[in-house]
């Protein structure tokens, strides 16, 4: 699976070519390794000496929280917000993460409804995420559709990633999700699209099956701005009423055309 060739290397052109050339991951592991030290080494020519260290922990922690809500309270050690905070933001303002904003999706534009206290996170790179976290790249190419399952939180980040590279050139992109917390009813949205004056819904299923309740809920709760949703999965292309299916590997498709709505 092509697919599962990328998820293993993710998209460095370094790492690219060599799989390119080679096809060898340990090779592409290696080269891994090295950018990612060559980012902690860079750490002491763009902050202050005593920021290294927090720049260190918000580095290291971001590959492990992707797909939840970021809170700093869930990184290892005992740390402030207030010690935190800048080293994120420095990361953030150099790319190297990128948050996903919380927005409640009641109108356009979806940053009018951002709340700044609840986003989550991704790396700038999948490769780069799972060399920081140790995982096994060769599962990838091994046995793809059970890597798939079991590392949903890569394969959302994936997506995140794809948004970002398909986006307008032009000014730099942002990426929201939804999740209502509610006792009788928990529903969260992995993406939100804007598409003129429509707001798309976005269910990233790592593998093909999985319910869609919190899709079905948000068109519900929010006809009168979005009336289709949109899955990446395992299965094919198909259009069932409300419901566009897009392969995971399809998201420029999506970015390149737009959903016709109505």
């Amino acid at each position: 699976m092509i697919l599962g060739e990328y998820l293993a290397t993710g998209g460095m052109p370094e790492v690219v070519l060599i799989w390119m050339e080679t096809e060898d991951l340990n090779k592409c592991g290696k080269r891994l390794a090295d950018l990612i030290e060559a980012y902690r080494q860079d750490f002491s020519k763009y902050v202050k000496k005593y920021q290294i260290k927090y720049v260190e922990i918000i580095f290291n922690e971001v590959p492990r929280l992707m797909g939840r809500k970021f809170k700093y309270s869930r990184l290892a050690g005992n740390w402030r917000k207030r010690e935190l905070a800048p080293a994120l933001d420095l990361l953030l303002k150099a790319s190297v993460v990128h948050d996903v904003r919380h927005t409640s999706a009641s109108g356009i534009p979806l940053g009018g409804t951002v709340n700044p206290d609840r986003f989550k996170t991704i790396f700038l790179d999948i490769g780069l995420a799972q060399t920081v976290l140790e995982l096994d790249l060769a599962e990838w190419i091994l046995k793809p559709e059970t890597c798939l399952v079991n590392r949903g939180s890569i394969a959302e980040a994936f997506v995140g990633q794809e948004l970002l590279a398909y986006s307008n050139p032009a000014r730099k992109a942002s990426l929201y999700y939804w999740h209502r917390e509610a006792h009788s009813s928990n529903a969260e949205l992995d993406y939100l699209l804007q598409q003129r004056q429509n707001i798309i819904p976005i269910e990233v299923k790592s593998g093909s099956r999985g319910t869609l309740c919190s899709l079905h809920l948000f068109l519900k709760e929010k006809s009168s701005v979005s009336s289709l949703g949109v899955r990446f999965s395992g299965y094919p292309f198909s259009v069932q009423e409300y419901l566009h299916s897009y392969p995971l590997y399809a998201v420029a498709n999506l970015m390149r055309d737009e959903i016709k709505v109505g």
